[in-house]
């Protein structure tokens, strides 16, 4: 497979971002002990660092092309984790009776969701990394197979969390009394913003890579260099 360079300076952008929000993760993290948010933050950070040091690499002609696609391909996956954990707590912010599930069975499902999305990318990208050159294209077969099971996902939470949002919005009088000034602060709102953001973030990108899986690492949507810088969404 071949790859067209990757630019220097926007790749080495994005490394800088995800260098230093791993900082102030790893801080509320243990501040507030959230466990869970942190490994999925963490580990997510962690893996778009590797990535795009081996973009960066790959710029002085370094072959680093799977760690590169491997990385990359599987960090937005804990990112998802991480966000699928703060729906429960929302909704128990605002009361259980806006939500058609439980806060219980929304974690669980779109974590086994990632989890099974995961394996899929992994499996893949191992494959990839074979000294067989003739199961690469059962590599990227199976890896588009990951990565359209994590889209089909977070299409299906940011439906469901949009409907949640819609009830919440037009009912303020059942808002869960215990949590009047959480709902009320700044910070919060703004935490849901954030958080409405990432989520559409993922989803773009996610789309991104099962459109440029569909045509190959050939194409020329894989070799786009500026479509990668505004659709990879750090």
């Amino acid at each position: 497979m071949t790859m067209d360079i990757p630019n220097l300076g926007g790749n080495a952008f994005f490394l800088a971002c995800h260098a230093l929000l791993i900082l102030p993760q790893i801080y509320y993290g243990i501040r507030h002990k959230t466990w869970g948010f942190l490994f999925g933050m963490f580990c997510g950070h962690v893996l778009e660092i590797i990535g795009y040091v081996a973009r960066i690499r790959m710029h002085y002609l370094h072959d680093e092309f799977l760690m590169y696609i491997v990385t990359l391909t599987i960090g937005p996956a804990f990112f998802s984790a991480a966000i699928y954990l703060c729906l429960a707590r929302i909704i128990t912010v605002y009361g259980e009776g806006f939500s058609r599930f439980s806060p219980r069975t929304y974690t669980i499902t779109f974590m086994i969701s990632d989890f099974i999305a995961l394996i899929f990318q992994a499996a893949g990208g191992a494959i990839l990394g074979g000294e067989d050159p003739t199961k690469t294209d059962a590599g990227l077969a199976i890896i588009k197979t990951g990565l359209a099971a994590h889209l089909a996902a977070i299409s299906i939470f940011v439906i469901l969390a949009s409907e949640l949002g819609f009830r919440i919005h037009r009912n303020r009088d059942a808002w869960n009394p215990n949590f009047r000034e959480l709902q009320r602060s700044w910070r919060f709102k703004m935490f849901l913003i954030c958080l409405a953001a990432a989520t559409l973030a993922i989803l773009i990108r996610t789309s991104y890579r099962v459109a440029e899986l569909s045509g190959g690492y050939d194409s020329k949507l894989a070799n786009d260099e500026t479509a990668f810088m505004i659709l990879e969404v750090p």
